[in-house]
């Protein structure tokens, strides 16, 4: 798997949110179970997207996590990176923390950038709206 369990479940989370937006708020232990993910783990999740801009959280009766802007405006990269840090956009593969490159390049670079730059650019080009239908 490329992504933690962390990022899949995020990006279910809030592809459920996009395919199912009503303009309400939705508990977080309601959207774990939409999603199946134990709601305990899926609330750190909800959390951290939260501080990432990614979703609204808000108390009350009415309260819970709603999606911060339209889905057409998420980045799929903004939903993994609170939970890849720098391994969400890949490095090297033979030679790992060193940036993968042209000048300089590992014998697996030719095939290996081909696959880094596709996977990297649906993360940065792929919004949300696109992939809620599948969540």
């Amino acid at each position: 798997m490329i992504l933690s369990a962390s990022s899949v479940h995020a990006l279910r989370a809030v592809a459920w949110l996009a395919a199912h937006e009503n303009g309400e708020a939705m508990l977080g232990r309601d959207l774990a179970r939409q999603v199946n993910v134990p709601a305990d783990y899926l609330s750190k999740v909800l959390a951290t997207l939260a501080r990432g801009g990614v979703l609204t959280a808000s108390r009350g009766v009415k309260g819970g996590y709603r999606l911060a802007r339209p889905a057409s405006r998420i980045r799929l990269i903004e939903v993994v990176l609170p939970f890849e840090g720098k391994r969400a956009i890949p490095g090297c593969l033979l030679r790992p923390g060193h940036p993968c490159r042209e000048s300089g390049a590992c014998s697996a670079h030719p095939a290996w950038g081909r696959v880094k730059d596709a996977y990297t650019a649906f993360l940065e080009k792929t919004t949300i709206a696109q992939i809620k239908g599948g969540s």
